[in-house]
């Protein structure tokens, strides 16, 4: 596989931790193929102990990158999704509402609620990762391409798919998981918040997707009408030139000389 040489010196001016996020991308998409075929077949003995200790192992080098970036960096956190702007506060509210009324009429079943921590972490750690990171991240790489917003989503649905290969049939890889994918980018890419769609894709894991798609696409029709279209899509923290820019805008503009009152036009 051949990248370009933009691509490729855009990567080399990312930060490191921004580096060691793109790498850590990859190896999920990547090795989660094997990881996933092994979890299915070996549940129960030591193989299952080691992928489990492997996984929250990347989960930890994932989230103790962003705290670093945020705490040392001087990153915000709404550079990684914690965001409740753009409708993002008022969508978890009613998805909060369609809960409660789910639950208050008994239709609020969990079918794997032994491990339904486990589940939840992994899928904020999911969103977080192919969402938050890798479509701002493969904004920035993509920089000069038309709809780079559409084909970075494109994107972050496609790596995010490729684990979930060795455990779903092709009916269920294309409809449920990739499609899933592109419908969680753009609710990130409108609300700048994984808050609903990590909050949407905890609830699948969980078992109970009655009323939870139907909620989620009543509240990206409510805040995408809400939400002027975005004049430019938003830079990732490391994208080169920002604090240049950033200074640019900043310097005080020197007017124009004032030429001697004998030389100045009629």
């Amino acid at each position: 596989m051949t990248v370009s040489p933009g691509i490729r010196s855009r990567i080399r001016r990312l930060a490191w931790p921004d580096r060691l996020l793109l790498v850590l991308i990859v190896f999920c998409s990547i090795g989660g193929i094997p990881a996933n075929y092994l979890h299915l077949r070996h549940r129960m003995d030591s193989t299952a102990v080691f992928l489990e200790l492997l996984t929250e192992t990347v989960w930890a080098t994932i989230a103790g990158v962003v705290a670093y970036s945020v705490i040392r960096r001087k990153r915000r956190p709404s550079d990684y999704g914690f965001s409740l702007r753009r409708g993002g506060l008022a969508s978890l509210a009613m998805l909060a509402v369609i809960h409660v009324y789910l639950a208050l009429s008994g239709k609020l079943t969990l079918s794997a609620p032994e491990s339904y921590l486990l589940s939840a972490v992994g899928a904020f750690m999911e969103e977080l990762l192919f969402r938050a990171i890798a479509i701002d991240m493969f904004v920035v790489l993509m920089d000069g391409v038309q709809a780079k917003a559409f084909w970075a989503i494109l994107a972050s649905s496609a790596l995010w798919s490729l684990p979930h290969i060795p455990s779903k049939s092709p009916a269920q890889l294309l409809p449920g998981i990739f499609l899933g994918g592109l419908f969680f980018g753009y609710v990130y890419h409108k609300s700048r918040s994984i808050l609903l769609p990590a909050w949407i894709h905890v609830a699948a894991n969980a078992g109970y997707l009655a009323g939870i798609w139907m909620a989620g696409l009543y509240c990206l029709i409510s805040f995408a009408g809400w939400i002027a279209p975005n004049r430019r899509a938003r830079c990732f923290p490391a994208c080169p030139g920002r604090a240049s820019n950033r200074r640019r805008r900043d310097m005080p503009q020197s007017s124009p000389p004032r030429l001697p009152a004998a030389d100045r036009p009629g």
